[in-house]
Parts: structure tokens; sequence; C-alpha cells
């Protein structure tokens, strides 16, 4: 639709080489590029007197201007990372216009077609002149970084097909992925997207869409509609817009019921986003009545109860919504002839998937991650020729893989991690030629894994790790000679794995590879340092010995490494630098024989766990500068004084572990700032004094270890306040006086250890 309405009102490029567009608009347009930034050049080409040559404009056989397409062409590509920050993925500077709208644009009273989405207007109003654009048929202001009410602007523009003001665009989410510095291991258990607010808009109500008859898509994604929505009637002049064939209200506060009695005149209503709002109500029924509806979108909108009967629809999305109970015995007991794709992730399935899932023919997706799903997967569901992506992720599914999956010719993603699956890989599923991702990860498969998978051209996502496999690879260049993967997961999988001599082929180039556990042996291979792309790199528990060679650390985009559990030897560089990427940066060489320094320059290492080694030295004072969580040092043989810089200003230390080497003095009153702690062990060190009272603040802290040392005085006041403490050792020190009465009042309070003192 927006292709066909741009092009309606773009005439022929092919204009007169003399031709000029009129003066008075040129004029315009060169005030609108004086009020921009324009870091990219995008406005470059806007000099001289024609502006229907212009970048982004277009004009009439008039020479009137009468589209103008400044939408900006890479927005900022955003991630929410697994510590829930914001995490840019774009290499490019912005390229985002950046300024105010001047008045001077809105004497373009020719305009058939204006889209400055994805640029940034400083929060400024949206300007009560576009009620002068009355020609519009399309007007995009999404994600432009507007602010304020939406009111008047636009309510006389009766022409407009096409609405968008959006201010809130979806993105990837990683938050709900944990990791630890002792596995690899990962729980996926959320959404795997959300918004991100590109503006600040609101509607007190939406009486302003009364005149819009025209309209056939409207999106207001991130308009904040709290205020409208307390009113029952508050979809009311939606009602009007007969001709509506798109309703996109994401993530717009909506509270109450959807408001489907007031939709029910939408009968061209095809599409319908209601994702991320407060509806807690119960999908309504009626919803049927919607006979042109084909795509429902109610995605983590506090939803209750069961899915009413849409037999209409071919996309149904209720997902993350974990008060929503699913009987699929029952919805598939009658036909869906239409239904593709279905999304009842984190819902409360009752049972197991019925073999009558096998009715739904024209079925694509089938998503039902952590959804409570027991049983087998039945043998009908091979039946399923359309089927492209089939995600089980996190439910109670055992038996085993069937032979017939091969029925599948389409599947591209395959994903059954975490679940109770047995038996072995079966080789049929090499015949599936389209399949991109397989993930069978913490299952209990057997056997070796199909040669054939190396095969697969399309394969670009392979996770076997945690399953009890004993088979082998007994050559991964040869295994992955016609496949390149980006992602190889490996580890912990019961397989061995060997690397011969055999050179891989530049393809091979993953993003994220893991051998952990693999038997692998000798030195970290060669190979590796021609993977520029790689980002992700697990080599732990591998009997792998030498030293590590330097090209590791100066791959360009490795932001985590884990070496642990091998006998490697030698020093590290002073100076090391990680990527960010979407889960925190993390250097783990634990449980080695390494020796030397601490490194003085940790640029961007956000978890570092260099314990079980033999370094020596002190404490660098420059460890605690940066944006450090995790910070395991322990059972080496460090001296000196812990540094203040430890606990720095506005510090984001969660875990803290020095324990088991030759530290002497105090702890730092700079410990106070250190309100994220989580863990913290000083045990077994040459410490002296009291522990500061500045602790109080950790009032997260569940594990408190300083035995082993030689701090005095009484029982420190503040752990009264350590509501989720759950142990404290303070064994072999110099404590004198009463063990306080408060002790009985810590409720998540576990081990007390008070021994020799």
């Amino acid at each position: 639709m927006t292709t066909f309405i741009f092009l309606l009102f773009v005439s022929s490029k092919l204009l007169v080489i003399n031709a000029s567009c009129h003066e008075q608009e040129r004029e315009a347009l060169m005030s609108f590029k004086s009020n921009m930034a324009d870091p990219s050049n995008r406005l470059s080409s806007w000099k001289g007197q024609n502006c229907c040559s212009w970048y982004g404009i277009n004009c009439s056989d008039s020479f009137h201007v009468t589209a103008i397409d400044l939408r900006n062409p890479k927005p900022d590509n955003l991630i929410l990372d697994m510590n829930s920050q914001l995490v840019s993925t774009s290499d490019v500077p912005s390229t985002a216009l950046t300024g105010t709208i001047p008045p001077s644009l809105f004497s373009l009273t020719h305009l058939r077609y204006l889209d400055l989405s994805f640029n940034n207007f400083s929060f400024s109003k949206v300007p009560l002149g576009f009620s002068n654009l009355t020609g519009l048929a399309y007007l995009n202001l999404s994600n432009a970084m507007f602010n304020g009410s939406i009111t008047t602007q636009f309510s006389n523009l009766t022409f407009l097909m096409e609405l968008d003001l959006s201010c809130s665009s979806s993105m990837d989410d990683f938050s709900s992925i944990y990791t630890t510095l002792s596995s690899t291991a990962t729980i996926h258990a959320g959404s795997p997207y959300t918004y991100m607010k590109r503006g600040n808009l609101y509607a007190p109500n939406l009486s302003w869409l009364q005149r819009l008859n025209n309209l056939r898509k409207l999106k207001l994604s991130g308009v904040d509609l709290s205020k409208a929505s307390r009113s029952n009637l508050w979809a009311k002049s939606v009602s009007t817009l007969s001709k509506l064939r798109l309703l996109k209200l994401s993530n717009c506060r909506i509270s109450g019921e959807v408001p489907v009695e007031q939709l029910l005149n939408l009968t061209k209503l095809s599409e319908l986003y209601m994702d991320y709002n407060f509806l807690a109500s119960k999908i309504p029924s009626k919803l049927a009545n919607l006979t042109s509806l084909s795509v429902l979108d109610l995605t983590r909108s506090n939803l209750q109860g069961h899915i009413p009967y849409l037999p209409q629809v071919k996309t149904l999305h209720v997902g993350n919504n974990v008060d929503v109970m699913v009987d699929l015995h029952s919805m598939f007991a009658v036909p869906w002839p239409r239904l593709e794709s279905i999304d009842i992730s984190s819902t409360h399935v009752i049972g197991s998937i019925p073999p009558s899932i096998a009715n739904i023919t024209s079925l694509v997706n089938f998503i039902a991650y952590n959804s409570l799903i027991q049983g087998r997967i039945p043998a009908s569901m091979m039946n399923l020729s359309r089927l492209e992506m089939l995600l089980l992720d996190m439910n109670n599914i055992s038996g085993e893989i069937s032979p017939s999956i091969s029925n599948l010719k389409r599947l591209q993603l395959l994903s059954l991690l975490q679940n109770s699956f047995h038996g072995l890989i079966p080789d049929t599923i090499c015949s599936i030629s389209s399949l991109r991702f397989l993930l069978l990860a913490a299952n209990s498969f057997t056997g070796n894994i199909p040669n054939c998978i190396g095969q697969l051209n399309d394969l670009s996502y392979l996770e076997v790790s945690f399953n009890k496999m004993n088979g082998s690879i007994p050559s991964l260049s040869s295994f992955f000679r016609n496949s390149t993967p980006y992602m190889l997961v490996l580890g912990s999988s019961g397989l061995t794995v060997k690397v011969d001599q055999q050179p891989f082929p530049p393809r091979f180039q993953p993003q994220i590879l893991s051998l952990d556990s693999c038997n692998i042996g000798g030195k970290i291979p060669d190979f590796i340092s021609n993977l520029t792309e790689l980002v992700y790199l697990s080599l732990s528990n591998n009997s792998l010995s030498g030293t590590i060679p330097s090209w590791l650390f100066n791959l360009p985009n490795l932001g985590y490494l884990d070496l642990s559990g091998n006998r490697l030897q030698g020093v590290i560089p002073p100076s090391i630098k990680l990527k960010s990427f979407f889960i925190q940066t993390t250097l783990i060489l634990r449980n080695n024989l390494l020796q030397g320094l601490i490194p003085q320059q940790l640029e961007n290492i956000q978890a570092l766990d260099l314990s079980a080694n033999n370094f020596t030295g002190n404490v660098p004072a420059e460890v605690g500068l940066g944006n450090i969580r995790y910070l395991a040092l322990s059972d080496n043989k460090l001296s000196g004084r812990i540094p203040c810089s430890l606990c720095q200003e506005n510090c984001e230390l969660m875990l803290l572990d020095l324990s088991n080497n030759n530290l002497f003095g105090t702890i730092p009153t700079s410990f106070g700032n250190c309100s994220p702690l989580v863990y913290l062990n000083l045990g077994s060190n040459n410490l002296t004094g009291g522990i500061p009272e500045e602790l109080q603040v950790a009032k997260s802290l569940r594990f408190l270890n300083v035995s082993g040392n030689h701090f005095d005085g009484p029982f420190p006041s503040f752990v009264r306040r350590l509501e989720r403490i759950s142990v404290i050792d303070m064994g072999n020190n110099k404590f004198s006086g009463k063990i306080p009465e408060f002790i009985g009042d810590l409720k998540d309070l576990r081990i007390l250890l008070l021994e020799f003192n």
C-alpha cells in the first residue's frame, strides 16, 4: 500500500532539463534544510533552482512539489542486552536529520506524500501547521522524536489513506538471557522483543480521527492512550473509519478490555495489533464477527481466560500472557481453515499437543515455548507439510524425534531447547534442505550427531550442547565443508571434536563458537585466528595446554572468551579490550596455570574471572574503573591492599571474590558505593579491622564470607538491614561480644558460621 501511494503521486523523474520548480516551494525546502543538522549529507543535492531533481523530492507535471521522502534510511539498530541496557549494533554514525520543522514546510499545499520517519526533531511538539496540508494521502512521522499531545493537527486531513504517528519501535530483547561465570548455559524465559521509545506523544482522546474517513492504515504504536482508554467509548472515533484495514495500537498503555463492540463497524479490518498493553481481560469471542480479520496480535497484554474460536484469522499471537489458558485438544477439535501462525508462548497450555493439530494443514509457524506442554510430539504433526517454524523450548516434552520429520520439507527452524527428548537425532533430518536453525540443547539425546548435518547448505544455527551424546566429529573442518553456520554450539554435548590440519573454507566465519568439554586437547587451534567475525568463543575443559596466543585477544569482534578448566600457561597481555554485544562482555580464564600480573588495562569487560591460577602482585586499581559487574580473582597469590577503586561512585559491581589470596589491610570504606553487591567473598586473606558500616548500602547482598582473616570488633550491626542475606561466614577471626538477637529476624538466612572467634 505504501509503495502504491508513493507511485501514485510520484510523476516520472524524466523532467525537461530546463524545467524548474516553483520558487516559493524551493525557498520553503531551503528553509527546512537550514533548520536541519545533516550528518550524512543526505540533503547535499539541495541546491540550484530545480528542486524537483533534489534527493527525496518529486514533483507533478506542473512542477509543484507533491512528494517528500526523507525517511532515515539507516536508523540506529538498538537491542536490549542481558543487563537491560540499550546497545547499538550499528557500525555507522547516525544518519538522522536533527532539528525542528520550520513553518515554511506547511506552505507546500500540493503535497500528497510526506515521510519524515526515524529522524530526530528534538522532542519538539507536533506543529499545528500540518493541518494546512489538506491534500496529503500519506503521512509518516513515526519514531521521529516528537513530544506533546495529538489534538487537532491532523483532524482535517480528510484525504489521508495512511497515517503513522508511532513513537516506539520494536527491538530484540535479550534481557531474559542469563549466564553465570561457572557455566555457558543460557535460559530464555521472556518475550524476544520489546519496544523502545522514540518520542513522547500522547492523545487525551481520539476525536480528531472522526473526519479521516479515507484511512486504510492507522499506526499509533507508543502513543500514550492511557487517559483516553479510561473512557468506555474511547475507540468510538475509530469505529467511523469504515475503510480501515490496519490498526496498530501496540505499546499504547491501553487499559481495560479490547473495545470489540466499537470495532465491529470496521468490516474491512484485516490487521489488529494491540500487543504490549494492560488489557487485563478475556480475548473477546465477538472478534469472530470481524470476518475480514486476518492478523490479531495481543502479545503481552495481561490477558486472561481461553482463546475463542476465530476461524477467519491467519496470524494469532497471544504469547506472554501467563494467565491465558490454552486447551489445544478442544481448540483443534474444530477447523481453523486459514490459520498459518500461532504464538502461545509463555501461556498455560493444558496437557499435550493433540494429534488433531494435523488438521490445521495451513499451519506455517507454531510457537509455543515456555508453555508447560507435556507428553510427546504427535506423529501426525509430521504431516504439516507447510510448517516452517516449530519452536517448543522450555516445556516438558519427552520422546524421540520421529524419523518422519523429513516430511516437513519446508521447515526452517526447529527449536526444542530444554525439554526431555532422548534417543538419536535421526539422519532423516538431513533431507530437510531448507533447515536453517537446529536447536536441540539441554535434552538427553544420545549417540552421534549425523554426519550429514554438515551438508545442509543453509544451516546457520546449530546447538546441541548439554546432551548425553557419545559420538565424535573426527574432522571439524570436513564436517562443515558445505555449511557455514554463524552459531555453532557443540559444547558439553558429550561429543568429541577433533581439529585436524585440514583448512576450513574461507566462508566458515561463525559469530558464536562453543566447544566446551569436547576433548580437543593440544594447543588452542590456529584456525580460530582466521575467524574475524567471532564474538563468542568458549573452549573450556578441553585439556588445552601451552600459552594463549596473542592473536586471540586481537580478534576484532570478540566480546566473550572462556578458556577455563584447561592447562594453559604463561602470562596474559597487560591490556585487553572486548567488544560489546548482546550479553555482557566476559573473560573467563579460571582454573589454569597462568602467572604474572593481573592486566592493568581492562577495557569494556563486565565479567572477569581469573581465579584458580598463579597470578601475583597487587589487585590493580584500574580493574575497578570500568563497568565491571563480576570480578573473581580468588585462589591466586595476590598481595597488597584492596583498592578503593573497586567500588567507585555509581559502580555496577554485583559479585566480588578475592578469597584465598594474601591481601592485607582493611576493607575500604568506599565499599559504601557498592549498592548492587549480591556476592562478597573476602575469605582466607590477612585482612584486619572491622567490617565497615558502609556495607549496609548493599541491601541485595545474599552471600557474605569474611572468614579466615584477622577481623575484630563486635558483630556488625548493619547486617540487620541485609534483608535478603542467606549465607554469613565470619569464622576464624577475632570478633567479640554477643550474637545479636536480630539474627533471628533475617528470614532468608540459611547458613551462619561464627566458629573460632
